[in-house]
C-alpha cells in the first residue's frame, strides 16, 4: 500500500468515525448527567457515577468504580485494545458540580434547551464535556476497536480534589499517549495551568477580660500581622512572574476567630488560597508562610506576644502543569480541533484543574480542551453550553484518539 493509499484509508476512517457522532446523542446524555446532580460540598456524586457507568457499559467499556469515601467513588472506564490494556489516550473529568445557588430562571437540575444552548447546572462544567467524551469513545470503538482509550472521572474536584489524590496514590501508572481534560475552554487548547493550594493557619493566644487586654494575647490582632505578611509576599510574587502563566498569588478567603466583644480572642483561623506555578511545592510554601507569620507577630512586640503561636496545614493541593506548545500532542489536538470546525488556538489558564495530577503521575503531555466558557458560564446561574460546541468537542476527541493511536491518521 502506498503512502497515498494509507492516507486515503485513514481519511475515510476519520470520516466514518465523525459521521457516527450525532448532536442528539451528546445532548441526551448531558441532560441525564445534569439531572443526576452532584453538588459539592455535599458528597452527592453517586448518581452521576451510576449514570456514566451505565452509558459506558452500553458502548462496551470496562468500568471500575473505586470508592474514595462512602458514597463517593471515582470511575475508571477503558475501551478498546486488549482486555488488560490500560493505555491509549486518557480523558479526564469530574462528576461533581458547584452548588446551584440562586438567580436561576428555571430548575437548575432540570435541563432545558434554549436558543441553541443546553441550560442546567453542570452544562459547561462539566457534564457537557463528559457526554462529548463518551459519545466520541463510542464512535471510535465502533470503527476501530483495536484503539485503547481510558476515561477517568473523579469525585470532589470542586472542593478538595480528594478523588484525584486518591487516584494518583492508588492507581499504577498507565502507558498513556496523552491526556485531555474536558473542562470548558471554548475549545481553545490550554497547554499550561497554574496550580492551587489551600492552606489553613491557626493562631493561638490567651483570653482575658476586654477591660484588661494586656492580661491576654489577642489572636485576632496577630492574625492582622499575618495578613500583612501575606500581602508583602504577594507583592514580592508580582515581581517573579512565569513567562507563560504569569505570577503566583495569594487570596485570604475567610477569617474565623473570637468569642465576643468583651473577651480577648484566644484563637483565630485564616483560610488562604495560594495559586502556584508548576515547580512550587505546597509544603515549602507552608513552611515559608509560617516563618513569615511568626516573624510578623514577634515584630509587633505587643503585650503577650510570647503567648502567641501559629501553626498551619495544607488542606488541598492541585498541582499546575506545562506542556510545551511545540509538543507533538498539542499539534495533534490543534489539527483535530481545526478539522472539527474550531480554530485550534492555544493558550494558558489562570484557573486550576486536575490535569496537573495526571501530568505528574503519568509523565504524559496534558491539555485542557472542552466545550463551554469557564469565565462566563461555569459556576453561574443559568449555566449553559452551546449545543453546536458539544458536537465540535466530541468530533475533536474522536479525531485526537484516532491520530494519537496512529500517527499516519490525518
Amino acid at each position: 500500500m502506498t503512502q497515498t493509499d494509507v492516507f486515503t484509508t485513514a481519511m475515510q476512517q476519520s470520516e466514518r468515525v465523525t459521521g457516527r457522532i450525532d448532536e442528539e446523542s451528546i445532548v441526551a446524555l448531558a441532560e441525564e448527567l445534569i439531572r443526576a446532580g452532584g453538588e459539592n460540598p455535599g458528597g452527592t456524586e453517586e448518581a452521576t457515577v451510576v449514570a456514566l457507568s451505565g452509558a459506558l457499559a452500553a458502548i462496551g467499556a470496562r468500568t471500575e468504580v473505586d470508592e474514595v469515601a462512602p458514597g463517593r467513588s471515582n470511575l475508571i472506564a477503558r475501551i478498546g485494545g486488549d482486555a488488560t490494556d490500560a493505555g491509549g489516550l486518557l480523558f479526564l473529568g469530574h462528576s461533581d458540580v458547584v452548588p446551584a445557588g440562586s438567580g436561576w430562571t428555571g430548575e437548575p437540575f432540570e435541563p432545558r434547551r434554549w436558543g441553541g444552548r443546553l441550560v442546567g447546572r453542570g452544562a459547561a462544567d462539566m457534564k457537557g464535556g463528559l457526554a462529548a467524551v463518551v459519545v466520541a469513545m463510542a464512535a471510535v470503538h465502533a470503527e476501530a476497536p483495536e484503539i485503547p482509550m481510558t476515561l477517568l472521572v473523579t469525585v470532589d474536584e470542586e472542593c478538595d480534589a480528594s478523588g484525584a489524590q486518591h487516584y494518583v496514590a492508588t492507581e499504577p501508572a498507565g502507558e498513556y499517549t496523552g491526556c485531555v481534560v474536558a473542562e470548558p475552554t471554548g475549545m481553545h487548547i490550554i497547554t499550561a495551568c497554574r496550580g492551587a493550594t489551600n492552606l489553613r493557619l491557626e493562631i493561638t493566644g490567651a483570653s482575658a477580660h476586654a477591660g484588661n487586654p494586656d492580661d491576654g494575647a489577642s489572636a485576632i490582632l496577630a492574625a492582622g500581622d499575618v495578613i500583612r505578611a501575606v500581602e508583602e509576599d504577594d507583592a514580592k510574587l508580582r515581581t517573579q512572574p512565569d513567562p507563560d502563566l504569569g505570577r503566583a498569588c495569594w487570596n485570604i478567603g475567610a477569617v474565623h476567630g473570637g468569642h465576643g466583644t468583651s473577651i480577648v480572642a484566644d484563637h483565630c483561623e485564616l483560610d488562604l488560597d495560594r495559586r502556584t506555578l508548576p515547580e512550587e511545592e505546597a509544603t515549602t510554601i507552608l513552611s515559608e508562610l509560617l516563618a513569615d507569620a511568626s516573624r510578623a507577630i514577634r515584630g509587633r512586640n505587643r503585650a503577650g506576644t510570647d503567648r502567641l503561636s501559629v501553626t498551619g496545614s495544607v488542606e488541598m493541593i492541585m498541582p499546575g502543569f506545562k506542556t510545551e506548545p511545540t509538543d507533538g500532542f498539542v499539534t495533534v489536538c490543534q489539527d483535530a480541533v481545526q478539522r472539527a470546525g474550531g480554530t485550534g488556538e492555544t493558550g494558558v489558564w489562570t484557573a486550576a484543574c486536575e490535569g496537573g495530577f495526571i501530568s505528574q503521575a503519568h509523565s504524559v503531555p496534558t491539555v485542557v480542551l472542552g466545550p463551554g466558557d469557564v469565565n462566563r458560564q461555569a459556576h453561574q446561574p443559568d449555566e449553559s453550553v452551546e449545543i453546536s460546541e458539544l458536537l465540535t468537542a466530541s468530533r475533536t476527541y474522536a479525531l485526537i484518539a484516532l491520530q494519537r493511536s496512529n500517527p499516519t491518521t490525518p
